[in-house]
């Protein structure tokens, strides 16, 4: 029993001894959290790409071999920002074997999903691809198109298209 009764006389002065410690000191701590405005794109590929199976002889129009180019842009802007989404080639389509070019202006769009656009690719400025007001998921499709000539010298022609988002 003396065992216990100490025990607890040690107990009972390390608390006497810690208490006045955390109630005699004090202080105001000031928490800001701020929450940036930010958007995020997902995409379901990263390339699109033609091919032309057999010559007509004609120009033709050919689909991208990938089907629709899927995007999704998440935004958590205030209710009253507008999100735009563009697209700007780097270069004209260039075959790096031969150094011919086509420009990149034959190929186009077709856009599906609210807030998207249809358009054509530009190097010289941004093509607009979707205009959504507000935060929220937005989810659409454009289905790329190649303005093909069979007059146009074999090779296999390529550029970067960069994606951006911007919101205002």
């Amino acid at each position: 029993m003396k065992m216990k009764r100490k025990s607890a006389l040690i107990l009972f002065m390390a608390v006497a001894l810690v208490m006045p410690l955390f109630s005699q000191n004090t202080a105001a701590l000031a928490v800001t959290v701020k929450v940036e405005k930010r958007f995020r794109l997902e995409v379901n590929t990263s390339f699109v790409s033609f091919t032309r199976a057999s010559s007509t002889g004609v120009p033709q129009t050919l689909s991208a071999s990938e089907g629709p180019f899927e995007m999704i842009i998440k935004s958590n802007c205030s209710s009253s920002a507008t999100t735009y989404v563009w697209l700007i080639a780097s270069s004209d389509l260039i075959d790096s074997a031969s150094g011919f070019t086509i420009p990149v202006e034959r190929i186009w769009w077709d856009a599906e999903g609210d807030g998207f656009i249809s358009g054509r690719l530009n190097k010289s400025f941004p093509a607009i691809a979707a205009k959504f007001k507000g935060p929220g998921d937005y989810k659409g499709q454009l289905y790329f198109f190649f303005d093909e000539d069979p007059n146009l010298a074999p090779g296999t022609y390529q550029t970067t298209v960069t994606i951006l988002v911007e919101g205002v």
